[in-house]
């Protein structure tokens, strides 16, 4: 637990989070359908310890991610290809140091808006904060750069599975509020570049911080001391490729259903009554376009085979890189378990329905303000997998006949990526500060400013979507 304050600010957000349930009174819906104010729900010491010991059978997805990342860059660090491969791309941007981080955040921002994901994103982390540290910026810089266009990405999504995909039944397919995602991506490609560009500093000398080769697994005492980086970057390629074909929603955002009709014609193709594709793959392979966290992680068992078998890597030293790879990222797998103990306790104590429905009664209708500040309140306190459930679901309750869902659902996701880059339940968050073992205090520090000028922006835009 090297990262003591981040831990320490994760324990008192679960701290203030554990006293409310003894304050504040649950609200459920009553025999008429409609949300009412009930009794006090207190989570009991019991209550905690079960929970606990629950998080992973009912998020165990996004855990064992990290696992797998750990094993795949801990194979990684053993063939030396990575520490190469960044110092090459380091040693071309010399001089042109700022250029990369434009680029890098570019790219994040444009992969996560038009695919609809931020987490999983974070696969690239290891491989881009080492060049950008190499390059001589602070591991600040180095967040600032990966975490907030991922989640600025998110806000200006075309079609986020996470928030479109549990609601499919009841609303239209394809894409809404069109003008204004794009609006929100190109303002965050404008305004990230350039805040990178002018704020960003190579730092020199003394100051320049010491790059921990151990943690970024690209360290000079393993491996060897030259490798041939070209099988590297076509892994790293096949990931992005696969990335985009799995992972957008192709049917729902433009209603091609192409991938899903070879997926069929591919698992029910025989060799007389032998399904031989659908024997290999297995039945729950999913077509492209519909892959999620799950296929990630298959995906990543593949290539860690790969990679042994392509940097021919003996299987007793593929065993150990990997167990030291798991061993670095424990602490991160280990505080992103725990990060969704809040939502449970809001969720089993019904107490965020009374924050949502107690933020909203503040004003009648449908009011950008207080619709934002319970999405902000609701994406912090929920985790994200259950947010439309759990907050968009509630606050289309309370507006009744009147509730937009489509709007609803915009307006959730554009303050989700806000809540996201400050909240101490943000599992993008928290991985990236545990990974570089960053205060939490010294990011907010860092940020606070921008998130204002996200804040404003994204009232701005919400407004002429409700108006218009």
């Amino acid at each position: 637990m090297k990262n003591k304050n981040l831990w320490l600010s994760f324990i008192i957000a679960v701290g203030v989070i554990f006293l409310l349930t003894w304050v504040v009174p649950s609200t459920n819906y009553n025999d008429a359908g409609v949300l009412a104010l009930g009794a006090i729900n207190p989570t009991g010491i019991w209550d905690f310890f079960y929970y606990a010991s629950m998080l992973l059978l009912w998020f165990g997805q996004n855990v064992l991610f990290i696992v797998f990342l750990g094993i795949f860059y801990g194979i990684l660090n053993g063939t030396g290809a990575l520490r190469v491969l960044v110092n090459k791309i380091a040693t071309y941007f010399k001089k042109r140091e700022k250029l990369f981080l434009v680029l890098c955040s570019s790219l994040f921002i444009i992969i996560s808006s038009f695919i609809g994901i931020d987490f999983p994103l974070l696969i690239f982390m290891p491989l881009v904060v080492g060049i950008i540290l190499t390059l001589g910026f602070d591991k600040i810089t180095a967040l600032k750069t990966i975490i907030i266009p991922i989640l600025i990405g998110s806000m200006g999504s075309l079609y986020s599975s996470k928030f479109y995909g549990p609601l499919a039944g009841y609303i239209e397919p394809g894409i809404t509020h069109g003008w204004y995602k794009l609006a929100i991506i190109v303002i965050g490609l404008v305004g990230m570049g350039l805040y990178l560009y002018f704020t960003s500093k190579v730092l020199k000398g003394k100051a320049k911080e010491t790059i921990n080769e151990e943690m970024l697994f690209i360290e000079k005492d393993e491996g060897p001391k030259k490798q041939k980086i070209w099988p590297l970057v076509t892994i790293l390629s096949v990931i992005l490729v696969l990335y985009i074909l799995g992972l957008t929603p192709w049917a729902s955002m433009f209603k091609f259903l192409g991938f899903e009709t070879f997926h069929k014609s591919l698992l029910d193709f025989k060799i007389g009554n032998f399904a031989i594709f659908k024997s290999i793959f297995g039945f729950t392979t999913v077509a492209f376009g519909t892959w999620s966290i799950t296929s990630i992680n298959t995906l990543l068992v593949i290539l860690s085979v790969v990679l042994i078998l392509i940097y021919k890597v003996e299987w007793k030293k593929a065993y150990e890189n990997a167990f030291e790879g798991i061993k670095k990222l424990l602490p991160t797998a280990v505080l992103v378990t725990l990060s969704s103990i809040i939502f449970v306790m809001v969720s089993q104590t019904d107490i965020l329905n009374t924050i949502l429905k107690m933020t909203v009664d503040l004003a009648k209708g449908l009011n950008v303000f207080t619709y934002s500040i319970a999405s902000f309140l609701g994406a912090a306190l929920a985790n994200s997998d259950f947010i439309t459930t759990y907050v968009t679901g509630t606050l289309s309750s309370i507006l009744g006949e009147n509730a937009n869902l489509q709007l609803l659902i915009f307006i959730q996701q554009v303050m989700y990526g806000i809540a996201m880059l400050i909240a101490p339940t943000s599992i993008v968050l928290l991985t990236g500060l545990s990974y570089l073992e960053v205060d939490y205090t010294k990011w907010l520090k860092n940020i606070w400013k921008l998130v204002l000028v996200l804040v404003a922006i994204s009232i701005i835009i919400l407004t002429i979507a409700i108006r218009l």
